[in-house]
């Protein structure tokens, strides 16, 4: 979604009363449903100065901004660096290992669920592009069908 219209449409899903006002858990669903992938440490510092309930405006300022999420190559460097033999691969472990404890760690429900999708090798290792490139691809149920939702809420 990359229009003003669109944004709108997902904002009153959440702000069905029209009042231009959403809660800042609401604005946080609405702009990762619209594709920002913020760590919660960017949440903060993107809300710590918006009021409370968030205000439309201060919604499309937001939107209106440029934003470029973290890319495959990203991901790839950052995982590189793990791989101390340049073999191309981690060790399952390795990988889990990294996702609990460094940076903005993940549960370990939410380790498994990433893992139950991963290939592994004979070895147990898994393939750092092939792991990068399915990390990075699009989830299609993460941006919202506007006609779906509107279903679902009961709104028109």
């Amino acid at each position: 979604m990359t229009t003003e219209t669109e944004w709108k449409e997902t904002w009153y899903l959440f702000d069905d009363r029209k009042t231009d006002k959403v809660s800042r858990a609401d604005f946080i669903h609405i702009i990762r449903s619209l594709g920002r992938k913020h760590t919660e440490q960017e949440i903060t510092d993107i809300t710590k100065h918006m009021s409370d309930p968030v205000t439309l405006s201060e919604f499309l300022e937001y939107m209106r901004k440029p934003y470029t999420g973290p890319t495959e190559d990203d991901l790839l460097t950052a995982l590189r660096a793990f791989d101390g033999n340049n073999s191309g691969y981690l060790r399952q472990s390795e990988l889990v290992s990294l996702l609990t404890t460094l940076g903005e760690k993940m549960s370990e429900e939410e380790v498994q669920l990433v893992m139950k999708d991963v290939k592994t090798d004979h070895e147990g290792r898994i393939n750092i592009e092939e792991f990068a490139r399915y990390l990075c691809t699009p989830v299609p149920s993460l941006t919202p069908n506007i006609e779906e939702l509107k279903k679902q809420l009961g709104t028109k």
